[in-house]
């Protein structure tokens, strides 16, 4: 196999939350053609947080670009100066009010196609409360699961959130 090779690059779009970038390329059988993809998107964290009882939260919120609420994990975009598990802690915070003691489970990239972007994931337990500090546009519903609950949201496609299930896979394999 051989890689891509980049010949030229062109950014179509300059946005605080989004660089668009358009790059001509060479393909492994000489063909050129145009690629787009996002730059400069940094990477996320997210967070399965378990309390003593054995309920994961799971949080439900409006996604308006496909205008519905979703359930998802606490988690967020981790900040240039922050290690991944810094990020972790600090979006559960502000999401959740809550901290505890992180466990990395892994990584996965959120679109391969487009980006570089990766979701670090991690297992909180000991869960203690600290002060929320919620992000002005974001309304979140918290919800606790047991596993088993959850693994049934699964199956009857009330969970269908790409990035909680990639999540509940990285805990899943952790434990088998």
């Amino acid at each position: 196999m051989k890689k891509w090779r980049r010949i030229d690059s062109t950014t179509l779009l300059d946005h605080t939350r989004l660089t668009v970038v358009e790059d001509k390329v060479e393909l492994p059988n000489g063909i050129e053609t145009k690629y787009l993809h996002f730059s400069e998107i940094a990477d996320a964290a997210m967070v399965l947080a378990c309390n003593s009882g054995g309920k994961f939260l799971v949080q439900k919120e409006y996604s308006y670009p496909p205008d519905e609420f979703l359930h998802q994990l606490p988690g967020g975009e981790i900040n240039q100066v922050e290690l991944p598990e810094a990020g972790a802690a600090r979006e559960l915070a502000e999401e959740s009010g809550y901290a505890g003691e992180l466990t990395a489970l892994g990584w996965f990239y959120l679109n391969n196609r487009r980006s570089r972007q990766k979701m670090y994931v991690y297992l909180v337990t000991d869960l203690y409360e600290v002060a929320k500090q919620p992000d002005p546009e974001e309304f979140i519903q918290d919800f606790w699961f047991t596993e088993d609950e959850i693994d049934t949201m699964i199956r009857e496609n009330e969970i269908y959130n790409y990035t909680l299930l990639a999540g509940w896979a990285l805990y899943k394999s952790k434990r088998a």
